[in-house]
């Protein structure tokens, strides 16, 4: 669905607040909707606008981590595109700044992403100075990539390219006296501007600031006493393993407790560096609250897509509206979008709303006179979306419903999983299952290997596992360590000499996939981590002709982490004799990512993805994957040679190797669809009015092989009223079940078989564990008894003619009549217009989703009233 507009004026507030109470009754009820929040898109928050009176408020745009933009300006963009998303988000907010009422921009830091090059801060100044000329003026701090070592407190010393694009001169230039103040020759810096007749403050924070920072950034809180304040800087804020819940981050703390907390101006602050979006509300000494924002999209598409964070302050509704917007997306060539590419986004945390009453906190409020614009996030909104014919950027993770709720495809070499390994330390008599074929992985005793590992240096985990990963286990590799005094400690886990996987043929005829689930240890360190390798591929490539001089003895091919904390992949190319790599952007710690490596001869490139998105630098023109026959597979470490060679700090989860290419639609994240290509059908569904001691006794049809098919009754009243009425209370009686075989087909034997006269309504539902499909409903009616002497009493369908013996599971093709050939009767008229124009009594099935909804908020108001009525009339 698309939300083009998300907020709703007072006058239809009740119709859409009527319809959304509708929808969440319903929907659980006949789709089995699953309600959790996964790390694409959570649910929307609903948010309501002003009366259309008009409205006094400003946005603040927010520029989040830029470092690819500027360093893939020339290489990249510039020939594709022939500008940047960088040059193109600041253009647009110039274009759109008397239409956005924008009098500031803040951008918090990883402007470039080498800092040491030239080109790049090349790119970021001239993007920068689009704002300059169009009259923005802006505040800029530096990131982490912005400096020349990440791991020292702020310093002149340390930035001084950072300086000579960003310093106080520069600074001076654009800003003129907004400019209230710098420090460390402007890697910190304060700003007053002047919006809805108010004054404002712009506090922006070096990256890992020293505390006499802190005590410059208190002595120009005391000049500007009483005047709100946005505090940016690099870090600050951080994010939890599920991509959605805040998190902290030590610095963050520090400056929480050396500066905000005690300050009672400061409202907010936002950040990037920690990959998503995120919000937390902390309580000040004053016993206000302080609203803390996280956004980055580094991750995303082209470096992130463009996306930008706009805040509009709204003094006539005392909120702040947050929302999250790409003027970049329509400029990309269209070939290139994907699902997940939409100008908007709709997710939990990057479209909300926070409340702030100005009035109370500094004594100021809406100027009446002022009151002349429209909600400027919706207006940002809709700027973005003129012209887009893209789709909404839906398509957000589900969580698996069972172990078997992943796309299966054909040519899969070996699918390594750990859920069915009970949790707990791996030895050598741990079998890890190749559920695709004879290539199973164990772990040689640690007496038995050259490293200086530990039995417990290796476990199963059915907890730390990546939540939108069907398999709920994963392999951890503890003490990993470069520098033991022993001797390099690592684990692994490998297949056997000569299994069947050693042999896979990966060329580039067919190509390849290679996908698995990566965490780094949270105490991941590049001293001791660096080249880690997850996955690898056993036999050197200077045994098999690959001509690597750097990595002679490295293994034909293997995905690891480099020392700057990128995904690496590497491998000996099968055409040219030489080899290939890839690399993601920086990886953060303690999250988890699906990563996958794409050769697909068809294109002629090896792309790697990071949770669905492939990364910037990837390669074309090269060949398949080079084979060592015999030599194994490895799960936790590199090798070199025959020698274990760095290992993996952090966990592995299910990991699948397939001999050719597939689209992201088939990766492992992905579920299967229950509604679509393995939806449910009914054979011979009863339907309309059937005679006098009929039985309805079984059903059969076709599903996804291996999911289980139930049925429910709904309730004595026709199926969506049913429905309605019974989810509200959540509960359902069960009928009967079944297994979906593999050939597709499935039958089932009613618990307690339908006699009795009068309205009846099923839901039939098909489903992986917890995760439900759309449900059929199915409606008929029993006219009442028959008279003594009538008609022999028919079952319906594939009954035995016996009403009080359930009939066989082989399930039959009766179709409601005793002869089996349908009576044509009519069902009662408010049933037969169950989806609005009578289908559902025609058919007497129904799989639409939208159907039954539809039908439910059509009825809901009579429900409510009538809901002890048997039957609508």
């Amino acid at each position: 669905m698309s939300f083009f507009t998300n907020r709703i004026t007072r006058a239809t507030a009740g119709l859409v607040a009527t319809a959304a109470m509708s929808a969440a009754v319903v929907a659980p009820a006949l789709a089995g909707v699953d309600g959790n929040s996964l790390f694409a898109a959570p649910a929307k928050e609903l948010k309501v606008a002003a009366e259309p009176d008009g409205i006094s408020s400003f946005t603040l745009p927010v520029i989040p981590d830029t470092q690819f933009y500027s360093r893939y300006s020339a290489s990249q963009f510039y020939p594709k595109y022939g500008t940047n998303p960088f040059e193109v988000q600041n253009q647009w907010l110039v274009d759109n700044q008397d239409a956005l009422n924008i009098p500031f921009v803040t951008h918090v830091g990883d402007v470039v992403d080498q800092q040491g090059v030239g080109a790049e801060w090349s790119a970021a100044a001239k993007a920068m100075q689009i704002l300059t000329d169009g009259g923005l003026q802006y505040s800029v701090v530096p990131g982490n990539h912005d400096v020349a070592s990440s791991g020292s407190r702020s310093s002149e010393a340390n930035s001084g390219n950072y300086l000579a694009n960003f310093g106080t001169s520069k600074l001076q230039a654009q800003a003129g006296s907004t400019l209230v103040g710098t420090f460390q020759n402007g890697l910190s810096s304060a700003y007053i501007f002047e919006a809805e007749g108010q004054q404002w403050m712009s506090l922006a924070i070096a990256w890992n600031a020293s505390d006499d920072t802190f005590t410059w950034a208190q002595g120009i809180l005391d000049q500007y006493p009483n005047t709100p304040t946005i505090l940016t800087s690099h870090a600050i804020l951080n994010i939890a393993q599920d991509q959605e819940s805040p998190a902290s981050w030590w610095w963050g703390d520090l400056l929480w407790d050396s500066v905000i907390k005690s300050n009672d101006q400061i409202i907010m602050t936002v950040n990037g560096h920690f990959h998503g979006a995120t919000q937390r509300t902390m309580t000040n000494d004053f016993g206000n609250p302080v609203y803390q924002v996280l956004t980055d999209y580094q991750m995303a598409a082209d470096g992130g897509n463009g996306f930008l964070t706009t805040l509009e302050f709204d003094l006539t509704n005392n909120k702040i509206d947050v929302e999250t917007v790409s003027p970049w997306i329509t400029f990309k060539d269209p070939a290139a979008l994907t699902s997940s590419d939409s100008p908007t986004r709709d997710g939990r945390w990057q479209s909300f709303s926070l409340d702030l009453n100005f009035q109370d906190r500094f004594g100021f409020s809406a100027d009446p006179g002022l009151e002349t614009k429209a909600d400027l996030s919706e207006k940002a909104r809709e700027i973005v979306l003129q012209g887009w014919e893209g789709n909404d950027g839906a398509g957000e993770r589900l969580a698996a419903g069972s172990a078997e709720d992943y796309v299966k495809v054909d040519g899969t070499v070996a699918h390594w999983r750990f859920g069915s390994i009970a949790p707990g330390v791996v030895d050598e008599s741990t079998e890890v299952p190749d559920i695709a074929g004879g290539s199973p992985m164990y772990r040689n005793a640690p007496e038995n290997t050259d490293n200086p590992d530990e039995l417990g240096d290796v476990y199963v985990s059915d907890s730390n596992v990546a939540y939108y990963a069907s398999d709920r286990g994963a392999i951890c590799f503890d003490n990993v360590s470069r520098n033991d005094p022993a001797g390099e400690r690592l684990a692994f886990i490998s297949t056997e000499y000569g299994a069947p996987a050693t042999f896979a043929d990966l060329n580039s005829t067919t190509g390849y996939t290679l996908e698995t689930f990566l965490q780094l240890d949270a105490d991941w360190a590049e001293g001791d981590h660096r080249w880690g390798a997850a996955i690898t591929r056993g036999g050197a490539r200077q045994w098999t002709g690959i001509r690597d001089n750097a990595d002679a003895g490295a293994g034909v091919a293997w995905l690891g982490i480099s020392s700057l904390r990128e995904y690496q992949f590497s491998a000996g190319d099968s055409d040219t004799g030489n080899s290939y790599t890839l690399w993601s952007g920086e990886i953060i710690q303690s999250a988890w990512h699906h990563v996958a490596i794409v050769n697909d001869p068809v294109a002629d490139t090896a792309i790697m993805y990071v949770d669905g998105v492939p990364v910037l630098r990837n390669a074309s023109g090269v060949g398949g994957m080079v084979a060592a026959d015999y030599m194994p597979w490895i799960i936790g470490s590199s090798t070199w040679d025959t020698e274990m060679d760095h290992g993996w700090a952090g966990c592995v989860g299910e990991t699948r190797v397939v001999d050719h290419a597939l689209s992201p639609d088939e990766f492992l994240y992905n579920r299967v669809d229950l509604d679509a290509g393995g939806s449910l059908t009914i054979a011979d569904a009863p339907e309309g009015e059937l005679p006098a001691g009929t039985t309805v006794a079984t059903f059969s049809g076709t599903g996804h092989p291996g999911a289980q098919v139930r049925v429910d009754v709904a309730g004595p009243t026709q199926a969506a009223a049913a429905l309605f009425t019974a989810s509200e209370s959540g509960t359902a009686t069960t009928l009967g079940r079944a297994t979906v075989g593999e050939d597709g087909t499935w039958s089932l034997a009613l618990d307690a078989p339908i006699a009795d006269s009068g309205a009846h309504s099923l839901a039939l539902v098909q489903s992986l564990g917890s995760r439900d499909g759309a449900a059929a409903a199915v409606a008929f009616s029993i006219v009442g008894a028959a008279t003594p002497g009538g008609p022999e009493t028919p079952t319906v369908p594939g009954g035995d003619g016996d009403p009080d013996v359930p009939s066989d599971n082989d399930g039959g093709n009766g179709n409601g009549d005793a002869d089996g050939s349908g009576s044509g009767s009519e069902v009662d008229e408010a049933a037969a217009q169950a989806d609005g124009s009578g289908s559902l009594a025609t058919t007497g099935v129904n799989v639409g989703l939208a159907v039954l909804v539809a039908f439910a908020l059509a009825c809901l108001g009579l429900v409510l009233v009538r809901r002890s009525r048997s039957n609508l009339e």
